[in-house]
């Protein structure tokens, strides 16, 4: 094996381990292992759940894609002494937007006297809005530590949010003993206590036709007797905007798209002259890359790219779909040490786009995007599309998918890396098709 193959197997492994901490924490959280953290005068039961939270969101940024970039570079993320690397624009109430110095900080903008904790993150798809979010997660996370009788941070996707009729209060209760153990008693008391500061993500991950009404559930927990001190949720802007009704928060922060100067100095940064060299003169391909995630996939899928091929193709859409299918390619067929097939023979790259399609249709007919292995197998056994095709082992291949970097684990659940790879894959035909 060459020093080169030896060199880049070992930065796969840093990031198969970054992708494996997520794994621990339903585990550990249940098995009395769990340190619990923080200033001693909290409650222990909310220094476990602290705890919990703090490995969830450690795990997830680093199992984002900028940071597997660095990875791969053998680079190490630093984001206490990094510039946000895209712009934003805040807005407040009527007032026209106003852009923010790329100094502020998400904690900056949470803690100002305008926006008092209850903030929406806005922006297109693959900006950065969930890695903003759990930015802002991480030090809210430490300061939960420092200060006793501050709410306990925690993530919540609203794509499980499925009954209509069911009260967010009910749906946060519910989701604190699916994703952390915690009894049904502890979460309504912390919601009563106000102890819990819920960071929403997914509200565009909702079926279409019923996220308005999720905004009026939102709405309706904000104004009611367990209403929380402070409230974060994402969401695309361009979905957010078509809602007759707006969520009553504070202000919002706008993500921008990358400027072609920071396109350049990204690259530059991570001695992707070449690249750059080559997209600098294709402004539709420039156009393509200007938010963090394609920009991300380009930069993991290079070697599987041929730029003339790229270049040919007429629409946005097809582009779009070009890079996937390389970034896909690529990630199925580098050579890793898999610890999840350890001692048996991983399926092969053909096989594996089968059942990562048979995965999205599923989910895509469930509308869903968190799910969980009991979910899943529960689901395939009902889903035309796997019949003849399921894993035998689903965990065992659920992390496969992870240490390939198409699936992101969280806890004890799973979900593709974006949303956009999760659609790719719902759109790849199939054999029996």
């Amino acid at each position: 094996m060459s020093p080169s193959s030896t060199e880049e197997i070992e930065k796969i492994d840093k990031v198969i381990e970054a992708q494996r901490i997520g794994g621990n924490i339903w585990n550990v959280f249940f098995g009395q292992q769990t340190t619990p953290i923080g200033n001693p005068a909290r409650p222990k039961n909310e220094r476990i759940l602290l705890a919990a939270v703090k490995e969830e969101v450690t795990s997830r940024l680093r199992q984002s894609l900028h940071n597997a970039v660095l990875i791969n570079l053998g680079k190490e993320s630093q984001p206490q002494q990094v510039k946000r690397p895209w712009d934003a624009e805040i807005r407040i109430g009527l007032k026209p937007a106003e852009p923010l110095p790329d100094t502020t900080t998400i904690l900056e903008v949470f803690d100002s006297q305008e926006i008092a904790g209850k903030l929406l993150i806005l922006g297109p798809p693959g900006v950065g809005k969930t890695t903003t979010q759990l930015e802002l997660a991480q030090a809210l996370v430490s300061r939960a530590e420092e200060v006793p009788d501050y709410p306990n941070p925690v993530l919540f996707n609203l794509s499980s949010w499925i009954d209509d009729r069911q009260p967010i209060t009910e749906w946060l209760v519910a989701e604190l003993k699916s994703k952390y153990g915690v009894s049904k008693k502890f979460g309504q008391e912390c919601l009563n206590n106000h102890q819990l500061l819920p960071l929403l993500d997914g509200l565009d991950e909702i079926e279409p036709q019923r996220q308005e009404l999720c905004v009026h559930a939102i709405n309706k927990f904000l104004s009611g007797e367990t209403r929380p001190l402070y409230l974060i949720v994402c969401s695309r802007s361009e979905e957010y905007s078509n809602y007759a009704t707006q969520l009553q928060l504070n202000g919002a922060i706008y993500l921008q798209p990358l400027t072609y100067n920071q396109i350049c100095d990204y690259l530059t940064s991570i001695n992707y002259i070449a690249l750059w060299s080559t997209i600098s003169n294709d402004l539709d391909l420039l156009e393509l890359v200007k938010t963090p995630l394609l920009l991300s996939i380009t930069v993991l899928a290079f070697q599987e790219i041929s730029i003339e091929q790229w270049q040919r193709l007429d629409s946005t859409a097809d582009r779009i779909q070009y890079l996937l299918d390389a970034y896909i390619g690529r990630m199925l067929t580098r050579n890793i040490n898999s610890r999840a097939y350890l001692n048996n023979k991983p399926p092969n790259a053909r096989q594996t786009r089968i059942w990562l399609t048979c995965l999205a249709r599923t989910l895509q007919e469930q509308s869903q995007t968190l799910f969980s292995i009991e979910e899943i197998q529960a689901l395939g056994r009902l889903q035309k599309y796997w019949r003849g095709e399921m894993p035998w082992n689903y965990r065992r291949f659920l992390d496969y998918a992870t240490e390939r970097l198409i699936l992101q684990r969280i806890g004890r659940q799973y979900k593709f890396i974006h949303k956009l790879l999760q659609d790719h894959f719902t759109n790849m035909s199939l054999p029996s098709d």
